[in-house]
């Protein structure tokens, strides 16, 4: 894949900061995609976390028990298997956000999300 920066004013932001900070152009436009879309992501999750909460009676009448995913607010999937199921969410959403949690009664810990880089 190739990107390119059309707009004359950031390529002259990418080439100063890359020459304060002692790195190549590339290098800058890295790091600051990278920082974006961890910014993205961490944004999504907090909706599906939210989602995940608000919709805990509902779920727990569904999917007591198991582990869903949720994604744009939505269960996608479930497995009493907590790594089949991040497999499976792993095939079809690759490194999209997708919050992967219990539905445990009172439950407020335990909970994934896959996406983003893995470290």
């Amino acid at each position: 894949m190739t990107v390119s920066v059309r707009t004359p004013e950031l390529v002259r932001q990418v080439e100063d900061w890359a020459g304060a900070l002692g790195q190549s152009p590339q290098d800058v436009v890295e790091d600051a995609l990278q920082s974006y879309l961890d910014a993205m992501e961490a944004e999504a999750i907090h909706r599906e976390t939210e989602a995940f909460w608000r919709m805990q009676d509902e779920l727990l009448a569904a999917y007591a028990g198991l582990h869903i995913a949720i994604y744009h607010k939505q269960v996608i999937d479930s497995d009493a298997d907590p790594t089949a199921l991040t497999r499976r969410v792993e095939q079809k959403f690759g490194y999209l956000p997708v919050l992967i949690a219990p539905v445990i009664k009172g439950q407020r810990k335990e909970i994934m999300w896959r996406g983003g880089r893995s470290e």
